[in-house]
């Protein structure tokens, strides 16, 4: 990635769409889920190719540690913000999910929030990152080994039947890997590395997937990626969408519970994941109005 790398204005409209592919599967909550795994996919992605391009814009320097406290307290906020919600309205130990089920601290006060604490953990790769791959061959070398790790990966995602979030994060992890490597390939010129890798992978997930629809979602990630990444996208309207991306994904869950609240679960998919979605970003909007909030969507 050229240092002077201008801001890809198709990466925020990437972002967007995919904080609706989330919504949509979170709605649908279906165990043959590919929708979500596919924005899953392509938000790790570009998460990792956007912090490779940081440290190439800072001379190959990474400074984890001040990036992964910014997490921290959007990860507090929305946990102990959904711990009140679920203390509210839950029955029996649920409204003690914390003492009653101590893995949950892995995520937080809901499930979505898995996330954050995930990225601020893949993050530390970005350093070794830029310090190994120097060369086409190196490159070619950790495209080997992503596929070579991926296999324990998914093989546990799909049999060790592992409490969540270890599921999430064994499908995410590679994915986050193909995008380190996809930075360094554009930077050498050598996509055909990060492709290969990607129908690696690609072929790993449906050999141990059994063809199931998520296995597919890893290389439309990352061509997904491409297409945005190309997209001559003009205007301060893509950057907007791209700010209200993460707010979408972190307040959703508990605007579906008020929409089902006030509408009933009868709703169709669709029209329940539009209804969602829309209410969600209207409220990111005004609440990003309020400096405090600026810093926790």
């Amino acid at each position: 990635m050229s240092q002077n790398s201008p801001h890809r204005l198709g990466i925020d409209l990437a972002r967007f769409i995919a904080a609706f592919g989330v919504v949509i599967a979170h709605v649908e909550a279906s165990p043959r889920d590919w929708v979500g795994h596919l924005a899953l996919a392509l938000f790790a992605i570009l998460t990792a190719f956007l912090a490779m391009q940081s440290a190439g814009r800072a001379g190959g320097r990474y400074a984890y540690l001040p990036r992964a406290r910014r997490l921290v307290l959007p990860w507090i906020s929305w946990s102990l913000f959904y711990w009140l919600v679920l203390a509210l309205t839950a029955d029996g130990a649920d409204r003690f999910r914390p003492l009653s089920d101590p893995v949950s601290l892995l995520y937080g006060g809901y499930i979505h929030l898995w996330f954050l604490p995930f990225i601020g953990l893949a993050m530390g790769l970005v350093g070794p990152a830029v310090a190994f791959l120097t060369t086409p061959g190196r490159l070619i070398s950790a495209a080997v080994l992503l596929v070579l790790l991926s296999v324990p990966l998914f093989w546990a995602h799909e049999v060790l039947h592992l409490p969540e979030p270890l599921p999430q994060w064994a499908f995410t992890l590679p994915c986050y890997g193909l995008g380190l490597l996809l930075s360094k390939a554009h930077d050498m010129g050598r996509l055909g590395v990060t492709l290969a890798a990607g129908l690696g992978l690609g072929a790993v997930a449906v050999w141990l997937g059994q063809g199931a629809p998520w296995t597919f979602t890893i290389l439309a990630g990352l061509l997904a990626f491409e297409l945005f990444w190309r997209l001559p996208v003009r205007g301060k309207w893509a950057l907007h969408l791209g700010q209200m991306a993460f707010g979408i994904y972190l307040i959703h869950p508990f605007l579906m519970l008020v929409l089902y609240k006030l509408l009933g679960t009868d709703l169709p998919l669709m029209v329940a994941a539009v209804l969602n979605f829309l209410l969600s970003w209207v409220a990111v909007a005004l609440l990003r109005r309020i400096p405090a909030f600026v810093r926790i969507t």
